[in-house]
C-alpha cells in the first residue's frame, strides 16, 4: 500500500456549522481507494495529479453528491488534493442549490459555480506552498461564498431539518421518522420533502449512512460481526450483512480486510 500523508482541519465557528472538515491529502505512488458514502457533499480541489472514477478521468474541481454505494477511485502518482466535508446541512448555503439534484451524482464544480470562481480559487491553491496556507485559501472562498449571499445561506438552514439530522446522528441512524417528525411538530410528508431539499437525501436515506458509519467504527473496535448486529440495532447478523452487501457487494469482514485504503471512519488505512 502506498504511503499516503493526510492533515485534517476544523473549520472555526461560524464556518462550522457549514463545513465538517476540511482535509489536505497527498500520495507519491499510484494508488486505488475506496469510498464509502458519506452522509454529507463533499468538495474535491486537486491541485497535482489526476484521478478517475469507473474508468472516466475526474476534473480537477468536483462536488459530489450523497452515494447510494462505495465507489473505487483511482489516483496518478504525485497525487495532492484538499476535501471539503460539508455537515449535512451546509452545502446547500455553500453552493446556493438544490443540493437533492446531486444525489448519486459526482459533477464538475463549474456546472454549479460561475467558471472565474472555480478557476480563481484554484489559482490561489497554486500560489501558496505550505498546508495551513492551502487550508486557509480554501477557509477564504468558503466564507465568500456564505457572506457574499448571506441571506440566502441563513434561509438555507432550517433549524428544524438542523435537528433532525443531530437526531439521526444522535441515534447512530436508529431513529425512528415518523418519531422524528412527530418531535418537530412537522408532518412526515412535509419532513421528507424539506429534508431531502436542503440535505440531499431523505431522512431514511441519511439514517442508513450513518448507520454505515458506525457499523464501521464497531467493526475498527474490535468487535465481532455478533457485536455489531447488537450494538447497531440489527435483529440478527445476517441482517447486517444484507444491509451491508447493499452498499459494497461484499461481506463486512470481506470489505474490512481488503487491502485498499477507505475513507470513513478513518479517511485513511
Amino acid at each position: 500500500m502506498s504511503q499516503v500523508r493526510h492533515f485534517a482541519h476544523q473549520p472555526s465557528w461560524p464556518l462550522r456549522r457549514y463545513v465538517r472538515e476540511i482535509l489536505w491529502v497527498s500520495s507519491e505512488h499510484h494508488r486505488v481507494q475506496v469510498l464509502l458514502p458519506e452522509t454529507a457533499l463533499t468538495l474535491v480541489l486537486r491541485q497535482s495529479g489526476a484521478a478517475s472514477l469507473g474508468g472516466a478521468s475526474l476534473p480537477n474541481a468536483i462536488v459530489s453528491g450523497l452515494q447510494r454505494r462505495t465507489r473505487m477511485v483511482e489516483h496518478a502518482p504525485h497525487s495532492s488534493l484538499v476535501i471539503v466535508r460539508f455537515t449535512e446541512v451546509g452545502a446547500a448555503a455553500i453552493l446556493h442549490d438544490r443540493v437533492d439534484m446531486l444525489y448519486n451524482q459526482t459533477l464538475p464544480l463549474v456546472d454549479l459555480l460561475p467558471r472565474q470562481e472555480v478557476d480563481d480559487i484554484q489559482n490561489a491553491l497554486a500560489d501558496v506552498c505550505t498546508i495551513p496556507q492551502q487550508i486557509s485559501v480554501v477557509e477564504e472562498f468558503l466564507s465568500n461564498r456564505i457572506d457574499a449571499q448571506n441571506e440566502i445561506a441563513k434561509r438555507s438552514i432550517s433549524p428544524q431539518i438542523e435537528a433532525a439530522v443531530q437526531m439521526i446522528r444522535n441515534s447512530n441512524g436508529r431513529s425512528s421518522i415518523r418519531g422524528i417528525a412527530r418531535h418537530l411538530a412537522m408532518s412526515q410528508s412535509a419532513l421528507e420533502r424539506h429534508f431531502r431539499a436542503a440535505v440531499g437525501a431523505t431522512p431514511k436515506d441519511l439514517a442508513r449512512l450513518v448507520r454505515l458509519q458506525h457499523i464501521c467504527r464497531l467493526w475498527d473496535s474490535g468487535k465481532s460481526l455478533t457485536d455489531i448486529a447488537f450494538h447497531a440495532g440489527y435483529a440478527d447478523q445476517p441482517h447486517l450483512i444484507r444491509d451491508f452487501r447493499l452498499f459494497t457487494d461484499m461481506s463486512p469482514e470481506s470489505f474490512f480486510r481488503s487491502s485498499s485504503p477507505r475513507n470513513l471512519p478513518i479517511f485513511y488505512k
